[in-house]
């Protein structure tokens, strides 16, 4: 029997979809049989599926927050960083004992994190993996800590992204070529897969899935291009899915631009073939970054096509014009000139949606 350490950075919030990967692979090693160790931040409320990790046989070993978004935290968090981290880091691997460990980065930058790359570093004879989540377009590392993060990569015996796109911008900011690296599938959130039943609303019924981040997922600007004139007396409605801390400000934005007839929060929903997929034409995605979205994956595995700006994984499983719509900028003029293209087809989005689950078939079939 092996023990299996998981390591997630996780630090903006307690679940994310970069969770969804590392908890599988936690499952799948404690089905096999193998003693699986968590260690991850120490949140109030600790999500669902870590805790049924817990209920079937894992170690749940929490760690004190170091990294936060408000800025009255910070200093604290920095008091934490330099005291406990590394030593929390070192007791686990004590305690664990693992064969091999697997540390899931929610993003590349987070190896500029100092206790990171020194705990990574200093491990002399267990191997371990990293998966990379996300790593924006024109994001560049700390130079000092180029030299350090590219040892890092090199001492992993496998650094893992969830994307091809996501690979090509880390060997532009660091000049390594990753030799070592691989290609690993998200998965999806659904028990079954297959084309739904084309909704039959008149009006097209366009779905934004993801959490209510502006900076991240973009969804302001989904509505300036739908406050336009164009599309003004066309019938369409938006459904938002998810939950944020921009809520309140996207409530704002869609008063103001005249959208509240048109536009529903839907919030939360973990059907998402049912409440999602069932009642919606066309997926809209104007996210600033992504890695390899599990919305846009689970959309097309329903048979939806979607609208997508081109980042991340996204233009490696949608072909523009063929399966689906791709704004080169996350722009106004980028994403309106996407979303009046597949308007123009909107006649098409069912046989559109039928090509993308037969692509997305394909894709999970070959483990990209």
């Amino acid at each position: 029997m092996k023990n299996i350490l998981f390591i997630t950075t996780m630090a903006g919030h307690a679940w994310g979809g970069s969770e969804e990967l590392w908890v599988k692979m936690a499952k799948d090693h404690l089905g096999a049989g193998e003693q699986v160790y968590c260690s991850f931040f120490r949140w109030r409320d600790i999500p669902k599926k870590i805790q049924d990790l817990e209920a079937g046989g894992a170690w749940l070993t929490p760690r004190s927050r170091f990294q936060f978004t408000e800025l009255w935290k910070k200093p604290w968090g920095k008091v934490v960083e330099h005291l406990f981290a590394y030593r929390q880091l070192t007791s686990i691997i004590r305690k664990s004992q693992p064969d091999i460990i697997i540390i899931s980065m929610g993003g590349f930058c987070d190896l500029e994190v100092d206790v990171y790359r020194k705990f990574l570093l200093s491990l002399e004879a267990t191997p371990f993996e990293i998966i990379i989540h996300a790593n924006p377009e024109n994001y560049y590392l700390n130079g000092v800590k180029i030299k350090e993060v590219v040892e890092v990569c090199k001492k992993a015996s496998k650094v893992w992204f969830v994307s091809n796109r996501l690979k090509e911008i880390a060997i532009r900011q660091t000049g390594y070529s990753f030799p070592n690296s691989g290609i690993i599938i998200n998965p999806v959130n659904m028990q079954e897969t297959g084309i739904l039943t084309w909704p039959k609303q008149d009006a097209l019924q366009m779905a934004v899935v993801g959490r209510l981040e502006a900076s991240v997922k973009g969804h302001p600007l989904l509505f300036q291009t739908l406050a336009q004139s164009q599309w003004k007396d066309r019938q369409w409605h938006l459904n938002i899915f998810g939950s944020g801390p921009d809520e309140a400000y996207y409530k704002h934005l869609v008063s103001s631009f005249g959208l509240t007839e048109k536009v529903t929060f839907k919030g939360f929903t973990n059907d998402i073939r049912q409440d999602i997929w069932a009642q919606n034409h066309l997926l809209v995605m104007p996210s600033y970054y992504e890695g390899m979205p599990i919305a846009l994956v689970e959309a097309m595995l329903c048979g939806r096509t979607a609208v997508v700006t081109n980042v991340g994984g996204n233009a490696e499983i949608i072909i523009d014009n063929e399966n689906g719509f791709i704004a080169d900028g996350v722009h106004l003029a980028s994403f309106s000139n996407a979303l009046e293209r597949a308007w123009a087809r909107k006649d098409q989005l069912k046989d559109l949606g039928k090509k993308t689950f037969e692509s997305t078939i394909i894709f999970h079939q070959q483990g990209k």
